[in-house]
């Protein structure tokens, strides 16, 4: 390890570490700089220090679909050890091996099945997991490693991934702590030369030295290069190419020196096929009978090595160098033979066919579609992607390559790929003008805009599409006129719902069509109150036999209307459909709107659980905006606490960039709440202000906003708005509004008889931290009035119930009240916050209901493992030593 001697330290610190913590590395550097040998070197290590080892290596994508190959050759010989995980997890997995149900896994899911099965592992012994050339890995496979990478730190595991940096795709998205690595110093350059090479001249010594710069293979290839063809003095140098270009022709001089059936099995290989015996099945074909002593001579070349019956290359630029420097006819045999060989799979046979394809053919373009489908149905997004994109390349007929390049790209949403998505719905685009093509382009893209950054169409270019399909598929247009409508609530636009209506009532549905109540809801609910208020009330008399996905809708529906009561039942009901079902893109996202449901409601230790859900998974998935919304619920929960508001507003800012109108005013109303708890009464209401132009936060934040706006001599400014929530809510049942108008006009009453009525009226149990805080205000009114008896009644009942829900600034605020009016506030009568972090309260509350361990694991996407760990720190923070306690410790929670 000659000039790695720091570099080789830290990895030996990582294994001798293991034991108290595990960790994950990524070790980058441009090709050759000594990435796998100072991998190998820790693999050795682990070794002898008694760990197990798994490894994997990404392979270029010009010779194999993407997919999850890496994943496949990790854990195939420990796949059996699914058996241990929880159900769904399980299935996940054996279905991405194509041995079990075919489920078609979430992402996240299938990550939390792979982190499951390493720390079952690492129970028995350390354990070391080599990622080799990440940068060749599909987007899914890299997340899933980072997903990895970031929670085995409990667990006796080290990861090593390499990456390297000088390729045209780095892969910047792992977030592991880095290793880079540079080139050698001269020194110990000159000397790692001097003992691969001593034959060497000065004059070549210097000359290899000089373009090596540094580079370890370069430096041993190189000088090799030169000695295999007698250049041993300083005439016929070759001329001076790009480092990669150099390497590269130096291993391709060397291929070419082997026999040509040697050639053709290092070929057989390069095209994605690592099998021994496949390579030897395919060599067969090619006419080549003593296949597996090909091998062997391919191995003793130092081309290949063999391990477990499984092929790799002793470094990713002889792969290039094989696969590049093969004819065109010599590639198309051997991609023909593989695909005979691989007949009775339909994925693998459809690819080698399609790769030996010249020019166009809707045969295989079809195999390779149902390929896809095959794909998809293992949760194998990556692979789904490449196999539509390439039918789409095969297909004869434009409509078809367009419909198939759609598919892709929503392949490619599903899996996260934002960039891949957009350029693949730009090229369907340009080539058709079929509506429903066109349709379903729209479709991805306001999908993706409502999930991830991505612009989303106008919503003209929206309505458009619908107008246009709607002759076709009235469906479909419903479809897109709905996602208009969403984006007329988002984004305000007084002369943009007229038009949407107009086109959504014109498809002629059914007035209880669940697209047609939410559109109007959505568009024009003042105009259609009476039919959504009857509407609500069937829901809400029947909400746990009615569909998910009807839950979902009528949820958004529902708070449209402002009944955040029955919103918050359907969002409920919901979120037990999509939980039951694995559905967890479907799960996170109606966890961020049930998060902010329960926080306009005032349930702060449940709107803190659905937010930190909503936040870990929403980064799991790669769907910023979620992620950002649970992230901005939980600043919200600490402005209310006075605890953590900057952290977590800092991470909901860094997650999207996009000024989506419900975010932004979730975000105003957050900094106004944060400001008026603080005291900053001016700051406060130019920040509700800005939160009140969105319509569907205006009735939620009237009463802080004449709070403060009373507390800055500014009354005037509440007025109109507080005149506008009282006409925007008549004729819907919208309680919460109603209360919040009603503590407003008491603010604005002063000191007037009037005041008490509208303080008694703003009082309601389903509102208990709303209702405290109208407490709160009712008794600082009354002991103006010196009515000193009353106001004690009303600010205890409000520091009781601020202590209850862990908001210490309004406590605080309601107990200096008490002690104003007399009373002596005892600090034992306090109840402290509850001490666990959101996560470990929800574990928590499933175990007291007698869930194990792995079923806990499977309602919320983690392994059992990291369960188990929660539930340990749990323990102590209540007080209590095993799980048969944890019903009465969490009473004082609820």
């Amino acid at each position: 390890m000659i000039g790695r001697g720091r570099e080789q330290a830290t990895l030996h610190g990582l294994l001798a570490e293991a034991g108290a913590r595990g960790s994950a590395l990524l070790v980058s550097g441009a090709a050759g700089i000594g990435k796998s040998t100072l991998v190998e070197d820790a693999r050795a290590r682990a070794v002898k220090l008694g760990f197990r080892v798994l490894a994997c290596a990404g392979v270029q994508r010009e010779s194999s679909p993407a997919g999850l190959a890496g994943l496949q050759q990790l854990l195939h010989a420990v796949v059996d050890r699914a058996g241990a995980l929880p159900e769904r997890q399980r299935a996940a997995l054996l279905s991405a091996f194509g041995v079990g149900p075919s489920t078609a896994p979430e992402q996240l899911l299938l990550s939390v099945a792979v982190l499951g099965v390493l720390e079952e592992i690492a129970e028995e012994r350390p354990l070391l997991v080599i990622v080799e050339d990440i940068q060749w890995m599909d987007q899914p496979t890299v997340a899933m490693v980072g997903f990895v990478g970031h929670r085995i730190r409990e667990s006796p595991i080290v990861m090593l991934v390499t990456c390297r940096s000088d390729g045209p795709d780095p892969v910047t998205e792992l977030g592991l702590p880095e290793l880079p690595l540079g080139r050698l110093a001269e020194a110990d350059a000159a000397g790692l030369l001097a003992e691969a090479s001593p034959a060497l001249n000065r004059v070549l010594r210097e000359r290899v030295l000089r373009e090596a710069e540094g580079n370890p293979l370069a430096l041993v290839e190189l000088s090799r290069g030169l000695l295999d063809r007698g250049l041993l003095g300083s005439s016929s140098l070759p001329d001076r190419l790009p480092l990669s270009v150099r390497l590269e022709n130096t291993f391709s001089d060397q291929i070419g020196a082997l026999p040509t059936p040697v050639q053709d099995v290092l070929l057989l290989t390069a095209c994605g096929d690592a099998d021994v015996a496949g390579v030897a099945a395919a060599a067969g074909h090619l006419g080549i009978d003593d296949a597996e002593d090909q091998v062997r001579r391919a191995e003793a070349a130092g081309m290949v090595r063999a391990t477990g019956g499984r092929l790799a290359f002793r470094h990713p630029l002889v792969q290039s160098a094989v696969y590049g420097g093969a004819s065109f006819p010599r590639r198309i045999a051997a991609h023909r033979a593989l695909a005979a060989v691989h007949a009775s799979d339909p994925e693998r046979s459809a690819w080698h066919r399609s790769a030996a394809t010249v020019g166009r053919d809707e045969h295989v373009a079809r195999d390779l579609e149902t390929a896809a489908g095959l794909a998809r149905k293992r949760g194998n997004l990556g692979a789904a992607m490449r196999y539509h994109e390439r039918a789409a390349e095969l297909s004869p007929d434009p409509v078809l390559a367009a419909r198939r390049l759609t598919l892709a790209g929503d392949d490619a949403r599903q899996a996260g790929l934002i960039a891949a998505t957009l350029r693949l719905t730009a090229a369907a685009r340009k080539i058709t003008t079929d509506p429903v093509v066109l349709a379903h382009i729209v479709i991805i893209e306001e999908t993706l805009a409502l999930h991830a950054n991505a612009e989303s169409p106008s919503i003209e270019d929206v309505t458009h599409a619908a107008r246009r399909v709607a002759p076709v598929d009235r469906n479909l247009a419903a479809t897109l006129l709905l996602f208009a409508a969403v984006e007329c609530r988002l984004r305000p636009d007084p002369g943009a719902s007229p038009a949407v209506l107009v086109e959504l009532e014109r498809l002629t549905l059914a007035d209880d069509d669940l697209r047609m109540m939410m559109g109007r809801a959505f568009l024009d609910a003042e105009r259609h109150a009476e039919q959504l208020t009857a509407a609500a009330e069937q829901i809400s008399a029947d909400i746990s036999n009615i569909p998910t996905f009807v839950a979902n809708g009528f949820g958004s529906a529902a708070e449209s209307v402002h009944d955040w009561t029955v919103a918050g039942h359907c969002w409920s009901a919901a979120t037990v459909g999509y939980r039951r079902s694995g559905a967890l893109s479907d799960l996170v996202s109606v966890q961020a709107r049930q998060g902010r449901n329960l926080l306009v409601r005032g349930h702060l230790p449940e709107a803190l659980t659905a937010a930190d859900e909503a936040w870990r998974h929403g980064v799991d998935l790669g769907l910023p905006v979620i992620a950002a919304h649970g992230a901005m619920l939980t600043a919200h929960v600490a402005a209310w606490r006075g605890d953590g508001f900057t952290e977590a507003l800092t991470a909901a800012d860094q997650l999207t960039g996009i000024a989506r109108g419900d975010l932004a005013g979730l975000r105003h109303w957050t900094l106004g709440l944060e400001a008026l708890t603080s005291g900053r009464n001016d700051d406060a209401l130019a920040e509700l202000l800005q939160a009140a132009v969105h319509p569907d936060f205006a009735p939620v934040v009237v009463a802080d906003l004449t709070e403060a706006a009373v507390r800055c001599g500014a009354a005037d400014r509440a007025v109109p708005l507080v005149a506008a929530v009282d006409r925007m809510i008549r004729g819907f049942p919208a309680l919460l509004p109603r209360l919040l108008v009603h503590r407003s006009r008491a603010l604005l009453a002063g000191d007037t008889d009037e005041a008490e009525q509208h303080f008694r009226a703003a009082l309601a149990p389903d509102f208990p931290l709303q209702s405290a805080r109208t407490r709160l205000l009712f008794g600082e009114w009354l002991r103006r009035r010196r009515r000193v008896d009353a106001a004690r009644d009303e600010l205890a009942l409000a520091a009781v119930a601020f202590h209850h829900a862990g908001t210490q600034p309004w406590a605080a605020r309601a107990e200096a009240g008490l002690r104003g009016a007399g009373v002596t506030v005892s600090q034992s009568a306090r109840s402290a916050a509850p001490p666990l972090t959101a996560q470990e309260l929800q574990i928590a509350r499933l175990a007291a209901t007698g869930l194990s361990n792995k079923e806990i694991a499977d309602q919320l996407f983690l392994s059992h493992h990291t369960v188990g760990s929660h539930l340990y720190r749990a323990f102590p923070k209540l007080g209590i030593t095993n799980r048969a306690a944890l019903r009465d410790a969490l009473k004082d929670l609820s």
